[in-house]
């Protein structure tokens, strides 16, 4: 496994190289992933579908949406990017000047020739390339995603009469995010019953919110340390019992311990 944060691209991108022969459970990322498989296949669940990603193509998920990844005996190997949202959201206004906020890719499994060549480029130049060859190939690349594969207008919350309710719930997970929120606090929050409230949360966010609160303090945790955080500050500022706890939960979910995080900025 190797993990590089490029300060130099597009405020900040991470990469990741892996080989893997386990499964993610699921979990989501404040920012926008890109892979790029070179072996095997990554069989993973998103948005409500099961999909497979074979060697060649190219699996997105955009933020906050929850998703896994999922190996066979042979497991898989692959590359990955992470984008922060503000970055994509200027390239696409300088593609469309009437576009406001960051795109929303409609497909999570992408075979377009161009679009893996393009990719594929950037993820070749990770200490083999200076800064302009860098950035200018990651533009180039999520430029063309952009322009053929984002949806014209940002993605909505599954419709319904509770739409409102999960919105509130994770607004109060969210601004409580180290706190050991109950299910009583979200009752008063909302003003609604538990079975409604749990059933509106995951149909719209595809987790019970105490997971969905567990991978929002990772992604904060995340941040935090990429930001030059000690991890031990990290955990305790996010909710967790201490390093040991943010660590085993960390790998779990992202495939790398925050120390790797860590050696990368």
């Amino acid at each position: 496994m190797r993990f590089w944060r490029l300060a130099d691209v597009l405020g900040g991108v991470e990469v990741l190289r892996a080989d893997v022969r386990r499964s993610f459970p699921k979990h989501f990322h404040d920012d926008y992933t890109v892979g790029l498989v070179t072996r095997g296949a990554n069989r993973f669940a998103y948005r409500r579908d099961r999909l497979v990603a074979p060697a060649g193509t190219l699996c997105l998920a955009d933020p906050g949406e929850v998703h896994t990844g999922e190996a066979d005996e042979r497991g898989w190997s692959y590359w990955t990017m992470h984008i922060a949202p503000a970055a994509l959201a200027g390239l696409r206004a300088e593609l469309d000047d009437r576009a406001s906020g960051p795109p929303d890719f409609a497909s999570g499994v992408i075979g377009d020739a161009r679009a893996v060549r393009l990719v594929a480029g950037f993820f070749r130049t990770p200490g083999a390339a200076g800064p302009l060859e860098r950035e200018s190939r990651a533009v180039a690349a999520l430029g063309h995603l952009i322009r053929v594969h984002s949806a014209q207008s940002p993605r909505p919350l599954p419709g319904g009469p509770d739409e409102g309710v999960a919105s509130r719930v994770r607004e109060q997970l969210a601004d409580r995010l180290a706190e050991a929120v109950t299910l009583a606090d979200l009752e008063a929050a909302t003003g609604v019953g538990r079975f409604r409230l749990l059933r509106a949360f995951r149909r719209a966010y595809g987790l019970p919110p105490h997971a969905w609160q567990m991978q929002a303090r990772l992604a904060r945790a995340h941040a935090l340390i990429a930001a030059g955080a000690a991890i031990a500050d990290a955990a305790v500022d996010t909710g967790f019992a201490d390093q040991a706890h943010l660590t085993r939960l960390f790998k779990r979910s992202y495939g790398y311990t925050p120390g790797v995080l860590a050696r990368g900025r």
